[in-house]
């Protein structure tokens, strides 16, 4: 039995490449191997069972559909002989195997261009498994302080508790807690060292809340910020789609579609790049101290072209 799997996973190996070189003929190919006709239309059968995707040019002659190859697929001759050789084996224990195994195969040979899904996300820096990043990950586990220097910080060292390394807007931070309860963001690679020190700290629930309720990096402990937002009826239905700011509602809808948000905001800076981004469709009314500060940004830009 073992000698017979051997023989058909060579046969596999050796038909797979074959195909992966472009059309194959059975009779020739079966003087190649050395079996049958009938053996490598069996072998065939199993191929495209295991969802390899093959087609007939003409009689007795197979190939893989155009766009298709196992080194698109990232796989190697043995890889692809092993998935033909599994999805016979999980047929054969039952519909559940073979359902599951079936899904497996999909994913696994699925092209880019099939996937029907695409999702655009900001482009970071990749995160380094570094032995400095193993201590920030291991004190942030044992709540325990750490010392991280930091390149370009107002000084060049801090004592801080370690709370969570946190990916936002592109971009890897440490979000710490200084000695004065300070919320701090270090960018990952812009801390020179870090080294844990002998204490530790109870953890503060509260920063779950706080990052649930960030929209970007300028998020701090407090919302002093009361904010109302006038959206006009064109952009509207996305604002109620989505959360653009924090803690974010909608106070009033008008007959014509427009809206009024309210939202806190840690700062203004917390909520001025999303404002600007929607202008011409949405206007402060209130904080005053807003409504002059977009009026400065815009009267900025505005002398900046002339």
């Amino acid at each position: 039995m073992q000698k017979d799997m051997q023989h058909k996973l060579t046969r596999l190996l050796y038909e797979l490449n074959a195909l992966d070189k472009g059309p194959i003929q059975l009779s020739t190919l079966a003087l190649e191997v050395g079996v049958t006709v009938r053996t490598l239309q069996r072998d065939m059968n199993d191929i495209q069972e295991a969802q390899f995707p093959l087609w007939n040019p003409a009689p007795g002659e197979y190939a893989f559909v155009e766009g298709f190859s196992l080194e698109k697929m990232k796989l190697s001759g043995t890889e692809a002989c092993l998935l033909v050789l599994m999805s016979d084996m999980a047929a054969s224990l039952g519909s559940h195997f073979g359902e599951s195994f079936s899904a497996l195969k999909k994913r696994l040979l699925t092209v880019p261009e099939d996937n029907p899904f695409f999702i655009k996300m900001a482009h970071s820096g990749t995160y380094k498994d570094s032995p400095l990043a193993h201590t920030l990950e291991e004190c942030i586990r044992a709540r325990q302080w750490v010392n991280v220097c930091y390149q370009g910080g107002k000084k060049a060292c801090y004592p801080v508790r370690p709370l969570k390394i946190m990916w936002m807007e592109g971009f890897w931070y440490l979000l710490a807690l200084t000695e004065d309860d300070k919320l701090l963001k270090f960018r990952l690679e812009k801390i020179t060292s870090a080294a844990a020190l002998d204490k530790y700290f109870p953890y503060n629930k509260n920063v779950d809340k706080i990052l649930r309720e960030s929209t970007n990096i300028w998020f701090e402990k407090e919302r002093p910020l009361s904010v109302l937002l006038e959206v006009s009826a064109k952009c509207a239905q996305y604002f109620k789609d989505k959360i653009y700011f924090p803690l974010q509602k909608v106070e009033k809808e008008f007959k014509d579609g427009r809206i009024v948000l309210s939202c806190q905001a840690a700062c203004e800076e917390e909520i001025l790049p999303t404002i600007l981004h929607w202008l011409p469709h949405i206007t402060v009314e209130s904080p005053s101290s807003l409504q002059n500060r977009v009026k400065e940004v815009l009267q900025t830009y505005l002398e900046g072209i002339k």
